[in-house]
């Protein structure tokens, strides 16, 4: 094995200002999307099925807060005066009655709007309407926004798209009480505005999340490793309040359950909100499973919010080590294999403890580097001691360990554990 990086393999994690500071998302967002199961195909019905299910199944009471409508919720044309409309086919009673309903379940509303003039179903977008459409989100309780990148003319200036993200920011930062602002920045092939705009780089400053890649899909290799590859360049931009945003789960949709299983751990050791994307309402016991699993949930909603980095690759890229510093002085740990599921075999991954990152600060604190600068580096010194709790396996312990850990894992799987310190 060898170390990803000499910045990366023992990460400076140091104590920074908090990003957009609104007072939401202290920790990832957690909640379910329309989009990955229905697309444009639901209503107030469906919604609340789903709803139902996220209560029934142990979801709500896992930490999933919000249930996200994923654009298609309004009119195509806004009224006389310049408001949105629900459409009533899909709501006959009202955005307000459906919020209500969410409400008696212990979730939130999530809605969806864009930064331009339409979203990317063609519905209104929010440009220049952002204070008339919070206003109208704020009579529904609304507790998350997600505001999408569909605007691609080509006479729009970067400066256009940066102000058009800040002034939702805005609109729901005049809110008393605080609301997530979830952004996707970008689309398809679409190239962002400059870096030297914020917009192509995480943006603490405009959101409390942000997409760091294109959409995910099903697929191990090109959907859930790409955009664990995407996001391990700006792990010093996560802290509280401030999250880079891997996409929404596919857990339950498609993949084998070892791929579900290293797809959610991966995505609770980026500090990724877990926001899952599958139809609730027939998803089976293993699914729920993962969904819930308390310890790995625990890990991605660590206090501190460090995101985790991998600090040892092999030299063909087939395995990594990641680790994520936690507020109690251990640590997540995932031994990945990148290998496909046929034809790969098992392989012994060993981390040597002088790798994992050196932790600094207290709950509440996030990184001091931004926008994808490298932290500063250092290196434990001396042999480390933890005892090590495997996450898939009900948080049992299987053992202290000095200096080294390993596991043998199969291709697209990982071995996940919670490492703590042992004096």
């Amino acid at each position: 094995m060898k170390a990803a990086c000499a910045a990366c393999a023992a990460l400076l994690l140091a104590a920074g200002a908090n990003g957009l500071n609104n007072g939401a998302a202290e920790t990832p967002p957690m909640g379910w999307s329309t989009w990955n199961a229905f697309h444009c195909n639901f209503n107030e019905t469906t919604l609340l099925e789903v709803g139902q299910a996220m209560s029934t199944s142990g979801m709500v009471a896992a930490g999933y807060k919000t249930l996200n409508i994923d654009d298609c919720w309004p009119m195509k044309h806004r009224a006389a005066n310049g408001s949105l409309v629900p459409d009533p086919t899909k709501f006959p009673n009202g955005m307000g009655y459906l919020s209500a309903k969410l409400s008696e379940l212990g979730l939130g509303l999530g809605i969806y709007t864009a930064h331009g003039p339409l979203t990317c179903q063609h519905y209104p977008g929010s440009l220049g309407y952002e204070k008339q459409d919070v206003a109208l989100y704020n009579t529904w309780n609304v507790t998350y926004v997600k505001n999408d990148w569909c605007w691609r003319l080509p006479n729009v200036t970067q400066e256009m798209h940066l102000n058009a993200f800040n002034a939702m920011r805005d609109a729901l930062a005049a809110l008393e009480r605080p609301v997530v602002h979830s952004i996707h920045w970008n689309s398809d092939a679409v190239p962002g505005p400059s870096c030297a705009l914020g917009v192509d780089c995480p943006m603490p400053d405009t959101a409390n999340m942000w997409r760091i890649g294109g959409d995910i899909g099903p697929v191990f290799t090109k959907g859930v490793l790409r955009l664990l590859d995407a996001d391990a360049k700006h792990a010093a931009a996560a802290g509280p309040g401030s999250w880079n945003d891997a996409d929404m789960l596919e857990v339950g949709n498609g993949m084998a359950e070892e791929q579900d299983k290293a797809h959610f751990s991966l995505w609770c050791m980026l500090a990724s909100p877990l926001i899952a994307g599958n139809d609730l309402r027939t998803m089976t016991a293993a699914t729920i499973a993962i969904l819930t699993n308390k310890h790995a949930i625990e890990i991605n909603q660590d206090p501190l919010g460090h995101q985790g980095i991998p600090v040892s690759t092999a030299a063909d890229n087939s395995t990594q080590v990641w680790a994520k510093p936690l507020v109690n002085g251990g640590y997540g740990v995932v031994f990945l294999n990148r290998l496909p599921v046929r034809g790969s075999p098992n392989i012994t991954i060993q981390l040597a403890f002088d790798l994992l990152p050196t932790m600094v600060g207290t709950a509440g604190q996030q990184p001091a580097a931004r926008n994808g600068n490298a932290a500063q580096a250092t290196v434990l010194a001396g042999p480390k001691k933890f005892e090590a709790f495997a996450v898939w396996n009900g948080g049992k312990s299987i053992g202290t360990f000095s200096n080294t850990l390993s596991a043998t894992v199969a291709g697209s799987s990982v071995a996940f554990y919670k490492l703590e310190p042992v004096q």
